[in-house]
């Protein structure tokens, strides 16, 4: 069943959502910072009229014959006018708490106060105010003496540019944010269209066109690329394979179904009862040699199957043989004389069983079936050698020539000594089975007088 296309991951999806993500995260950012930003800059600019205020009155503030007088100008209040929305509020008062002039009730300031002016925010008649305060400091017959000066201003005007300074700033972090995404989107399009050419190039391919991608792709695309185009180059062989066993396979059974129609259609013209026993043993003949090619070809197939899942696990060699033996060895009278020795310690490695088995099997088929007789010995032998095991298989047969031994392992190749009984994949099997456990394959002659087929496999095949 196809997944719908709404809940198949996306690549420009993930990637937009991600940026999405992280520029809502940076604008929120932003703005909590422009907001600290456009307070503490309203703040400075009005704490230095604040400042100056407060200055111009201390300085209104003089010491007389030990009495404080103040003479507050209008110059003072006037600084603040620059916001006529908000309201002004002095106090002119001694250390001791004493108020000379202004409002008596106005918040005390939360600490001492010094020469220069300090500033703090207080709730004053209902509203936020944001207050300065200094010290006056004087001499007098009694000693050095003090005044202070508070003064205050509602903070109407100062939040109205810390909004406006906000505001303009979200703006310009909106209208960034937008063409981030923009470009983003744009920057993502372009990234992804080597995707897009790759799949124009395959959707108008034919199914057997199976050439390697020569498009120039980013590097982040190389390694999938690459390995699309061993996949393609893997599969391309696989199939040429598959074609040539599949009409050597056909090759190959068409002579014995030839000779089987030809005996079935000579044996209907005879009227003798002797002569068509003989065409039903011919018949029965050509079907055995026929059942034991299709019996090749299955195992041929399965061996090359598996090969390519490369399934292996732990065994023990030593039974797969003895295994190989009971199953391939014919029990009934005359029983071929084989026999197997093992001198291996120890014959546990990685491996398919049943690979091993099939090509064990098709060993010891061929040395019976190429042996000189029923009484010829076939010797099984498993021992170690420098790379792991080495299992071989030798008869006392008439042995292959230096020619036979070079297509000896080619599908379908068959020596000028073979058994009629042959199909010629047994030692195609073997090869097959071998190679894809990392070992090789060695034909020698025997110390029987025949030949000798050994397989040297490593113990870390796997």
């Amino acid at each position: 069943m196809t997944e719908p296309e709404h809940t198949r991951p996306s690549i420009r999806r993930t990637l937009l959502l991600s940026i999405g993500l992280l520029s809502l995260v940076g604008m929120l950012l932003l703005f909590f910072g422009a907001s600290q930003y456009g307070r503490r800059a309203a703040d400075l600019s009005y704490d230095r009229l604040l400042n100056a205020s407060a200055l111009t009155i201390a300085d209104s503030i003089t010491l007389v014959d030990g009495q404080w007088e103040a003479n507050i100008p209008c110059a003072a209040l006037e600084l603040l006018s620059a916001a006529p929305d908000d309201r002004a509020f002095y106090r002119v008062f001694l250390a001791g708490g004493r108020t000379l002039t202004g409002y008596d009730d106005l918040p005390r300031p939360p600490s001492a106060a010094s020469d220069h002016a300090s500033f703090f925010d207080a709730q004053y008649r209902g509203e936020a105010v944001r207050f300065a305060v200094l010290r006056r400091a004087a001499s007098s017959a009694d000693g050095p003496e003090a005044a202070l000066v508070q003064i205050g201003q509602t903070r109407r005007a100062r939040d109205e540019v810390a909004k406006d300074i906000v505001w303009h700033v979200t703006g310009w972090i909106a209208i960034f944010t937008v063409a981030i995404l923009l470009l983003a989107w744009f920057a993502i399009d372009r990234a992804l269209q080597p995707l897009a050419r790759i799949e124009q190039d395959f959707s108008v391919r034919t199914p057997f066109d199976l050439r390697p991608i020569t498009r120039a792709v980013p590097t982040e695309l190389s390694h999938v690329v690459a390995a699309q185009n061993h996949f393609m180059s893997r599969l391309s062989t696989n199939i040429d394979v598959l074609r040539t066993y599949i009409a050597e396979a056909a090759h190959q059974m068409r002579n014995p179904l030839a000779s089987l129609r030809a005996q079935a259609q000579l044996s209907l013209h005879q009227n003798n009862p002797q002569q068509w026993r003989q065409g039903l043993y011919a018949i029965e003949r050509h079907s055995g040699k026929l059942s034991r090619l299709l019996n090749q070809l299955l195992s041929h197939a399965n061996v090359t199957h598996r090969a390519e899942l490369h399934n292996f696990k732990p065994l023990n060699l030593e039974t797969i043989a003895r295994q190989a033996l009971h199953e391939s060895v014919p029990q009934a009278e005359p029983r071929p004389r084989v026999s197997f020795e093992c001198k291996a310690g120890d014959t546990a490695l990685h491996g398919d069983a049943l690979m091993l088995r099939e090509a064990i099997k098709n060993l010891i088929d061929n040395a019976i079936k190429h042996g000189a007789g029923a009484e010829s010995p076939v010797q099984v032998l498993l021992e170690q050698d420098d790379c792991g095991l080495a299992l071989s298989v030798s008869d006392a047969g008439p042995g292959m020539s230096a020619e036979d031994c070079e297509r000896a392992f080619e599908r379908f190749g068959r020596g000028e000594n073979a058994s009629a009984q042959g199909a010629g994949l047994g030692l195609a099997i073997v090869k097959r089975v071998v190679e894809s456990h990392g070992g090789r394959v060695v034909l020698a002659p025997s110390r029987l007088g025949g030949l000798s087929v050994r397989l040297h496999l490593p113990k870390d095949a796997a």
